[in-house]
């Protein structure tokens, strides 16, 4: 046993820097295990300046500035723009966020009746009322003797203690999981003014703070570091780009479909969709809940409901088959279990931002063991230096 390590670290660790690479690396891991609560505006800020790198260096190109004077420039900018943005949509979404929490409570309080199919008034009360008829036009459909066995107060009482349970289950998951995360987010509005300076400062210092980096964190004059930094940083910048303008495009296009059906909380549930994308596959199918909950509050089982879930439907495929592969396909190059696979470990580890981060990560690790220097000779496809087919 002892000689199979010894011929394995021989293989993977005999060339210059790797173990402190290796070092360094678990160093990194550890940092952010155990410290992500202290560096989260570090990473927020890091995201913004991929993101925003691509202005800074076509204002150079274009105009023939400096980086510090178009780092200025395009910060401008992005703070005007968020801005905006902030005083536009954000109050609209805090708004119907508390119209529909206060909705989910007035449902989840409510008593069954002991007459169920007499007047209810209007609101919410008429979807039980609706679900009923149709449940039950659906029964009498069927062979006898079910429509014999089956009532309609029945099927009423069930309706309502379904609707109720769910609403119950959803009002407590919003009180103890969304309202204090909230409330944290109101306790670091700080991070507002100082996730905006890292931006910056990162724009305007680009190659001195990657120098520093190269120099006291990564080991120098090794083959593994000059291939590998480069490749690995053009992958996250791709990913981070792509991903914030694929939540932008979602959202937009989602909140002005639900506008057009004068969908209740269009806003809120479009911000939702576009946030779902971070979670590949399973945000989707999360985010469609509340959607088809919300479209049968308002509209009952009508064409209504219908055209918007084709709508949403089409929006859904549009996306997955045309601007999805748009955006990531030259970025990431991960199968569908690899992807799920990290969006489990990774959430699990670092919640919301091991969620996000979940696909480079895994495209970091597949790197890594590529392109790790070994003595064992590998085929000339698996050489980091080689693109990826």
């Amino acid at each position: 046993m002892l000689s199979l390590f010894k011929d394995w670290y021989h293989r993977h660790f005999s060339q210059p820097g790797t173990i402190e690479f290796a070092v360094v690396l678990l160093a990194i891991f550890i940092l952010i295990y155990y410290f992500m609560w202290l560096i989260g505006p570090l990473v927020v800020a890091l995201c913004l300046a991929y993101c925003l790198d691509w202005g800074v260096i076509a204002l150079m190109r274009r105009f023939a500035l400096g980086r510090h004077a178009a780092s200025i420039v395009v910060m401008i900018a992005f703070v005007g723009f968020a801005l905006i943005l902030f005083l536009l949509l954000v109050p609209q979404i805090v708004r119907q966020g508390a119209q529909m929490y206060d909705s989910l409570v007035l449902m989840s309080q409510e008593v069954v009746s002991d007459h169920p199919l007499e007047d209810q008034g209007a609101g919410h009360r008429d979807f039980d009322t609706i679900v009923t008829e149709n449940l039950r036009q659906i029964v009498d459909d069927m062979p006898e003797p079910i429509p014999a066995m089956v009532t309609e107060s029945s099927i009423f009482n069930t309706v309502r203690a379904v609707r109720t349970q769910f609403t119950v289950y959803l009002v407590n998951l919003m009180r103890t999981q969304l309202m204090p995360s909230v409330v944290n987010v109101f306790t670091y509005l700080m991070y507002l003014v100082i996730v905006p300076i890292f931006t910056f400062l990162m724009l305007y210092s680009k190659e001195i703070l990657q120098r520093r980096v190269r120099l006291y964190l990564l080991p120098n004059n090794q083959i593994l570091i000059k291939h590998f930094w480069p490749h690995m940083s053009r992958q996250i910048e791709g990913y981070i780009r792509g991903k914030m303008l694929h939540i932008i495009i979602i959202t937009i296009v989602n909140t002005a479909a639900f506008q057009l059906f004068d969908l209740n909380y269009a806003f809120l549930l479009g911000f939702g969709v576009g946030l779902s994308v971070i979670i590949p596959y399973v945000g989707a199918v999360l985010i469609a809940i509340p959607v088809v909950i919300v479209a049968l509050l308002q509209f009952g089982l009508s064409m209504m409901l219908f055209w918007l879930l084709l709508v949403y439907l089409i929006i859904q495929l549009l996306d997955s088959n045309f601007l999805t592969p748009m955006l990531f396909s030259k970025a990431m190059n991960l199968d569908a279990f690899s992807i799920l696979a990290a969006i489990l470990i990774f959430g699990g580890l670092w919640g919301f931002w091991g969620v996000f981060f979940a696909i480079p990560l895994a495209t970091f690790i597949k790197t890594l063991i590529l392109g790790w220097p070994s003595l064992d000779k590998l085929p000339p496809k698996y050489s980091l230096v080689t693109k990826e087919k």
